[in-house]
């Protein structure tokens, strides 16, 4: 089954937060079955954008930029058929755009979305396509 990386969890392999332990093990699972793992294009925008925030150095910020791109996990892009299931699932579920994505994502590719959002997560539970990390 294909997991869908929300970024909420990848930020945890580069500043300190709670649940870091889970992270890293998912990081250490996508780099040893990368093939497993995917995110949508989404990720990296949001990860660029927290990156920038908490690193003042663009060379760190850069660094792992290069590191996450090559994990080797699939790229998904923002077709019709995911932004018309994003749109389904924001508005039937009270999720933000940026949630639906990750959810359309996973629902498409008949996987899960592992988020550290508690929220979202609960938000869709009915729906088995969201776990909690």
């Amino acid at each position: 089954m294909i997991r869908v990386i929300d970024a909420s969890v990848a930020i945890k392999w580069f500043v300190l937060e709670q649940g870091q332990e889970g992270a890293f093990s998912i990081l250490e699972s996508i780099q040893n079955s990368p093939k497993h793992y995917a995110v949508p294009e989404l990720f990296f925008n949001e990860m660029l954008a927290v990156l920038c925030r908490i690193e003042k150095d663009v060379k760190k910020v850069q660094r792992h930029l290069y590191l996450l791109e090559n994990l080797g996990f699939e790229r998904v892009g923002n077709g019709s058929e995911l932004l018309a299931l994003a749109a389904q699932l924001s508005i039937a579920h009270h999720l933000t755009g940026y949630d639906a994505i990750y959810a359309a994502t996973a629902k498409l590719l008949g996987g899960i979305w592992v988020t550290a959002d508690a929220r979202a997560h609960q938000r869709i539970s009915s729906l088995g396509i969201s776990s909690l990390s």
